[in-house]
């Protein structure tokens, strides 16, 4: 099994120019990834003079190993299972899809998307672009390493927006054989016969099931005792039914020992003397900061291997004239968290008025505060506390409401099915007053759309009785929200059921 990370296809044609002579700047961005690229984009809006050094390719980690390519392969996954399942109505579909078209019709999206992102265009917008390696030599100074040589580059103001790379795992002969990560997997030249993926997160859970519907054999290993730990249990179950359904195994609470190379790939040992044995392997436990080699020690800038150390505005606490965007800064690693503290970097680079902006903004851009969606089949969206830790926090203030699509009429007619989970906290007396809404899960078709809804009351600070009563169109997935937040107030066949918060809902 032999993989090559970087195929020709894929490769940035990096800028030419670089010269000798250092260069200045009102504000440098190191990375051009979601986050870097809005910090620069801003900044140059603004009237700044902005160079933006990237080391790799301009577009980062979405356009070309996350979401983008990730969406793309789902979607062609859930065509192959959407003609599959055409079987009731009579017709026929056999076979796997053709690998190589797979990995083309990947590519076409990317290239889609890709010109927005490319050094050209990003020099239409008045940014000097460097390619190379980043590191601070002396404050307000920065040494670009490239092929060609070395450049100084100098600003008042720095962004630092590094993102993340993948977190390998500390497992005896991991290093010894070839492996895929969520980086990789979409270039393996061969559909892979038998896939072992070594953790049931979101990124495990969407490409283990992707990869199953266009043919491979999947074998799941997650050390946590369910699947999506970071969602409530309901949401952990049916992901795992879900997969078990379309034939992958799911090993849960194993703990892998060791992995060792075989004839035909990867033999992986868990504790307990089970053995699995694949023709590869995908490694999908998470990602960590890219924060070292960096240079942050010459300019006091405070870190740790959960990332830059900065405040709610993304300033870094030790060093002034540095700001943190993205994943670089730790906490949930999403696009649009980046983008939001991208916005938050840009404004504080560009003087007094922008940190008083950035100031402002700071606490609508939370990250934590934006729902997340893990894009499988079923989606599963989340937005919130969950039932057990409101629980933990509020005791039995909790309530929460239940709503099944089995009365949602566009979900019948559809076929589909799925859940909305909401929790709140009683208002006074039992009254509406000081009634609100601190968590929802929806689990079903259009989850990453209903989430928005379900948590637009408490991020806007809209009372939950406006949204109960706000009319919706028939039948729309739309209506499981006005349903749903229906049943904090009234009972009825067709609303969500309220109950209270039960300690125990972690199981």
């Amino acid at each position: 099994m032999t993989h090559d990370p970087t195929p020709p296809a894929f490769v940035w044609a990096q800028p030419t120019d670089h010269g000798t002579t250092p260069l200045k700047a009102d504000v440098v961005v190191i990375g051009a990834g979601s986050a870097g690229l809005t910090a620069a984009g801003l900044a140059a809006s603004l009237g700044r003079r902005v160079i933006l050094v990237e080391r790799d390719r301009t577009g980062g980690e979405c356009l070309f190993t996350g979401c983008v390519p990730s969406k793309a392969l789902l979607s062609l996954a859930k065509r192959v299972h959407t003609a599959r399942g055409a079987a009731a109505l009579g017709l026929d579909v056999t076979g796997r899809p053709d690998w190589a078209v797979v990995r083309a019709e990947v590519r076409r999206v990317i290239d889609h998307f890709e010109p927005v992102d490319s050094p050209q265009a990003i020099a239409a917008r008045g940014i000097t672009v460097i390619a190379g390696e980043a590191a601070f030599v002396s404050p307000h100074v920065l040494e670009v390493t490239h092929a060609q040589g070395t450049r100084t580059v100098m600003a008042g103001e720095f962004v630092l927006a590094t993102g993340s790379e993948v977190s390998v795992p500390d497992l005896e002969g991991l290093r010894d054989v070839p492996f895929l990560t969520h980086e990789t997997v979409f270039d393996v030249p061969e559909r892979p016969e038998h896939l072992i993926v070594l953790g049931g997160g979101p990124i495990g859970g969407e490409l283990s099931q992707a990869m199953a519907r266009l043919g491979s054999r999947v074998t799941v290993v997650q050390a946590a005792e369910r699947l999506i730990p970071k969602d409530e249990p309901e949401a952990s179950r049916a992901l795992l039914t879900a997969l078990r359904a379309e034939g992958l195994t799911v090993h849960l609470g194993a703990q892998a020992t060791r992995v060792e190379p075989t004839e035909v790939g990867v033999r992986l040992h868990l504790q307990g003397g089970v053995a699995v044995d694949g023709t590869h392997l995908l490694v999908a436990t998470g990602k960590r900061p890219r924060v070292h080699g960096l240079g942050l020690d010459v300019i006091g800038a405070a870190y740790n291997d959960q990332g830059l150390t900065v405040t709610p505005s993304m300033q870094s606490i030790t060093c002034p004239y540095l700001w943190g965007a993205g994943d670089v800064v730790g906490g949930p690693m999403f696009t649009h968290g980046a983008t939001e503290r991208g916005t938050l970097a840009g404004l504080g680079s560009v003087g007094w008025l922008g940190r008083a902006a950035a100031r402002l903004r700071a606490p609508a851009g939370r990250v934590a505060l934006i729902p997340w969606v893990t894009y499988t089949d079923p989606e599963i969206a989340h937005w919130g506390l969950t039932e057990a830790q409101a629980v933990a926090r509020y005791g039995d203030r909790v309530t929460v409401v239940d709503y099944d699509f089995l009365h949602l009429d566009r979900a019948v007619t559809e076929g589909e099915s799925g859940f909305v989970k909401l929790v709140a906290l009683r208002g006074m007396l039992g009254s509406p007053v000081g009634l609100r809404v601190v968590g929802a899960q929806v689990v079903g078709s259009r989850a990453g759309e209903l989430i928005q809804g379900l948590s637009v009351s408490p991020r806007l600070g809209v009372h939950p009785l406006r949204v109960a009563l706000l009319p919706v169109s028939y039948p729309t997935f739309a209506e499981a929200t006005r349903q749903t937040y229906l049943g904090l107030f009234t009972e009825g066949e067709h609303f969500g059921k309220a109950r209270p918060g039960r300690a125990d809902a972690s199981v």
